[in-house]
């Protein structure tokens, strides 16, 4: 029996986008709050770093919540339609296990995206003081130290996370 209903992925990219983790809602409401827990965390340890970031950043990341969204859509379209789906299928998709693998996932793409961002506003702000060989520094060795650093704390904490709610290696299978 099949009661998972198709989402339309422009939507679930258009709430994400402009309302963030909010809209993970229109996939499913263990997204959401898995979404807004990654988010709190996320701003938790990047305000202990406190790494220079420019204001815009803020915005920015939306569009990382809205890819999420759209292929989290996708793959909820794809249960729904699927004929050989199972009551079992639709309870896994709802499931915290599942929504915080998806969830970290995302957090990961932040983790990412907040490196670069970082590590090219720096170098922005090396060359803009007329500190060249600085720059060229920041940006052939310091990009990758800074993705380096913030990924092995957010890997870290999406192992925890993991280990929180009980995901298995059913998901990764």
């Amino acid at each position: 029996m099949n009661t998972l209903k198709s989402r339309n992925l422009y939507i679930a990219a258009s709430l994400s986008l402009f309302l963030g983790p909010l809209g993970f809602l229109y996939v499913g409401w263990t997204f959401m709050v898995s979404g807004l827990i990654i988010t709190a965390i996320f701003a938790l340890v990047l305000s202990i770093i406190n790494l220079p970031t420019p204001s815009v950043f803020e915005y920015l990341q939306l569009i990382i919540f809205s890819f999420h969204a759209y292929k989290l859509a996708t793959i909820r379209n794809i249960i729904a339609t699927d004929p050989m789906t199972t009551s079992e299928d639709i309870k896994q998709f709802y499931s915290f296990g599942f929504s915080t693998v998806a969830m970290t996932s995302v957090l990961m793409t932040l983790a990412q995206y907040y490196s670069l961002v970082v590590g090219l506003y720096m170098a922005y702000v090396s060359f803009s003081n007329g500190k060249i060989l600085l720059g060229i520094l920041v940006t052939i060795f310091g990009i990758s130290l800074i993705m380096w650093f913030v990924t092995s704390i957010f890997g870290f904490i999406s192992s925890m996370l993991m280990v929180l709610f009980k995901v298995d290696d059913s998901y990764f299978s």
